[in-house]
């Protein structure tokens, strides 16, 4: 074989750039006449390998840039060599698999998430074996680290071209009969796919098709045949646009059961079955594009489709990505759920403002009760599963109360409005963006610090009267003194762990407004409330009771549920945390302040001559910071981590609003301008949406709602 000289001299890239060693020259000849050599088959995909895998592992991205060009470069100048290697290639790829490749690498094999994370996690630990005429297997081997992926998809369009040029065929797929066959298949394979999950029960009850023979998913499998029968008899133009029109209609159903979602509930088996299904709609419009536009050199199409299995291959491998996709939609949903009950918690006018207050203040004078039978129970020294038992269901019984009677405790309200805050970012943009931010802030900020207040008024004014009348009657404190120390020991700022402790309240006050949320769309996926409402019961007591019990379940799930599990789970952490031998209690601001206040009317007048008193006090608005702001945030986070809001925006809401608080604090503090009758931000008050909903990544998901 004749070389060029440019070809010849290892100290000059063919193409006048950087030059390469002559062990990579030596190295790049060698692997490339073992592959036009090879006798076998399999001896042609193992020389293959080892050409590429030499390129694309190379140790720089400038070394793959001057590696890749100089082995490109040398098949161009030597006429005979390139066609050997063409040669070899057909014949390969003659004999290769690729419905596979083309039908599942980058898609889930399984129908449920935890399957599918255990069958990616073992694959990561022990890869599966591949068959010699798979070609996932060459995708695999040579695409085996995010690196060499990212590698590929950063290929300039001119290299690319070059490249194809060696590896594509002028005549197109009429050269590769086998690599078009499994196109086909890959094809009807994908459009069965889309079939089964479409006319899903669960599909199917929140489509627009009152039948399975009028539904777009059902035809698509037609539809699809049809482009493929008529391959040569109908123009490429006409082809395509006839298959669209199924892919189109199959969307518009998936837009529509999205948008039923927000009323029948969702679970991440549905979430799985919508993402699965745009994912494969997608390889569907890639694979037709690159079998209508396989004439072009090299094809826009076939581009695409080689970056999304290259990018495929290694995503079918990995577990941290496949969960974050997977369940950005489930926790959007969610935290709608939770918002939507937590709305009626702000304040946005002055009557509203005053009504929080007289709701804060009953909440404070229940919370004195609350405070009074923890401390009883905490005082008989019962077995830390008992306490714990008995100090939950004090505390769920108080805020089931709480919710009963519309009264307010500080710091519950901030992890089910959360929501409402990310809603407003994802409708709005610019200054209508700021400006919404601005007020529901601050109508947040005022609302909780009059809860605040009106809570710890009242639990102190109602704590010392307790202790009077205790006083009075049994001739002793309520709380003895050596109890009496200890609570208010255990509230110093500094000299305890209450930053942590309530750190840690803040975190329970947020999952516990989630766990309403997933309460709520639970009932409402199940459709529970329908379910009592057509019970059997209703013949001896009367449907019309019923349906009046559906509808307070309906009504009532997601506070109530709330409600009991922030009890619980404030009454078992302390015990849990002992168990692991962490000194860990809890320190919300309104339970807290009750406890303490029964301490200090122990000592009566003279404690306010003790330095205890002051950093108890101080201990205090600790709480309340913590409290709100953990839970605050947490919420806020995980709501605009679900409407994929970027993190650079986090950064320039949170400035302005720190900026308007420097700017306006009054405004943070107290409603100075009426507003009787402003309405809750809406999508109809709003400008357009910024963040749109993303269209869901192949992932696979539990079947049980969330």
């Amino acid at each position: 074989m004749a070389l060029s000289p440019q070809a010849r001299n290892p100290s000059q890239n063919a193409d006048g750039g950087r030059p390469v060693s002559p062990r990579t020259e030596t190295s790049l000849r060698n692997y490339t006449g073992s592959f036009c050599a090879a006798p076998t088959f399999g001896d042609q995909t193992a020389s293959f390998i080892e050409l590429f895998s030499a390129i694309w592992q190379e140790s720089s991205n400038r070394n793959l840039q001057t590696t890749l060009i100089f082995w490109i470069s040398m098949l161009e100048q030597d006429r005979d060599l390139c066609s050997s290697f063409q040669q070899a290639w057909r014949s390969m790829l003659g004999s290769l698999h690729s419905v596979s490749l083309f039908a599942e690498s980058g898609l889930p094999a399984q129908h449920a998430l935890i399957p599918e994370i255990t069958r990616r996690f073992f694959q990561r630990l022990l890869p599966s074996p591949r068959e010699d005429a798979d070609a996932s297997r060459l995708f695999a081997s040579i695409f085996d680290s995010p690196r060499s992926v990212q590698r590929f998809l950063d290929m300039g369009a001119e290299l690319f071209t070059r490249l194809a040029a060696i590896l594509w065929d002028p005549q197109g797929l009429h050269t590769f009969p086998q690599l078009r066959k499994d196109m086909h298949q890959a094809l009807r394979l994908l459009a069965a796919r889309v079939s089964a999950r479409g006319t899903s029960v669960a599909v199917r009850d929140r489509s627009s098709s009152e039948s399975v023979e009028h539904s777009p998913f059902y035809a698509f499998v037609f539809a699809t045949e049809k482009f493929i029968e008529f391959e040569g008899s109908v123009s490429p133009a006409d082809r395509m646009e006839r298959w669209l029109q199924a892919v189109y209609a199959c969307r518009g159903e998936l837009a529509l059961v999205r948008i039923n979602m927000e009323d029948a509930g969702v679970s991440t088996a549905l979430v799985f079955d919508l993402s699965a299904m745009d994912a494969t709609l997608d390889r569907m419009e890639m694979l037709a594009a690159t079998l209508v536009e396989h004439t072009r050199k090299p094809s826009v199409a076939a581009r695409l489709l080689l970056d999304t299995l290259v990018r495929g291959v290694l995503e079918d491998i990995r577990v941290g990505s496949l969960v974050r996709k997977n369940f950005n939609l489930l926790a959007r949903k969610t935290v709608e759920r939770t918002g939507h009950g937590g709305e009626h918690y702000i304040a946005h006018s002055r009557r509203e403002y005053w009504h929080m207050w007289g709701a804060a203040i009953g909440g404070g004078i229940l919370t004195v009760f609350t405070a009074a039978i923890k401390l009883r129970i905490i005082g008989r020294h019962w077995p830390p599963f008992i306490e714990a038992i008995l100090v939950g269901t004090n505390y769920a019984i108080s805020f089931l109360l709480l919710q009963i009677f519309g009264l307010a405790l500080a710091t519950k309200q901030p992890s089910m409005t959360a929501a409402t805050l990310a809603d407003i970012i994802r409708r709005n943009r610019g200054d209508s963006r700021r400006d919404k931010i601005t007020s529901f802030s601050a109508s947040i900020s005022r609302t909780q610090l009059a809860a605040a207040l009106g809570n710890i008024v009242a639990v102190c004014s109602g704590a010392v009267l307790v202790n009077q009348i205790w006083l009075a009657t049994y001739h002793t404190s309520f709380v003895p003194a050596p109890q009496a120390e200890r609570v208010y020991r255990s509230l110093a700022p500094l000299a305890s762990l209450t930053a942590i402790d309530a750190v840690l309240t803040g975190i329970l006050l947020w999952l516990a407004g989630l766990i309403g949320g997933w309460c709520e769309n639970f009932a409402v996926y199940h459709r529970i409330p329908d379910s009592i409402a057509q019970h059997p019961l209703g013949r001896r007591i009367g449907y019309d009771r019923m349906q009046k019990i559906a509808d307070w379940y309906d009504h009532n799930i997601a506070a109530w549920s709330t409600s009991i599990s922030l009890g619980y789970l404030m009454g078992f952490t302390p015990v849990i945390a002992e168990f692991f031998g962490l000194p860990l209690d809890i320190r919300h601001v309104t339970l807290n302040t009750g406890m303490f206040a029964f301490a200090a009317a122990h000592f009566g007048a003279s404690a306010f001559t003790h330095i205890w008193l002051y950093t108890a006090i101080l201990g205090v608005a600790v709480m309340f910071v913590l409290n709100l702001g953990v839970s605050f945030g947490i919420a806020s986070f995980v709501a605009l981590r679900a409407y994929d809001v970027p993190y650079e925006e986090h950064v320039r809401i949170l400035r302005y609003a720190l900026g308007q608080i420097v700017h306006s604090p009054l405004r943070f503090l107290f409603p100075v301008e009426p507003k009787p009758d402003a309405p809750v931000p809406s999508a109809e008050t709003t400008a357009p949406i910024l963040v749109e909903e993303p269209a869901e990544d192949t992932s696979a998901a539990t079947n049980s709602p969330s």
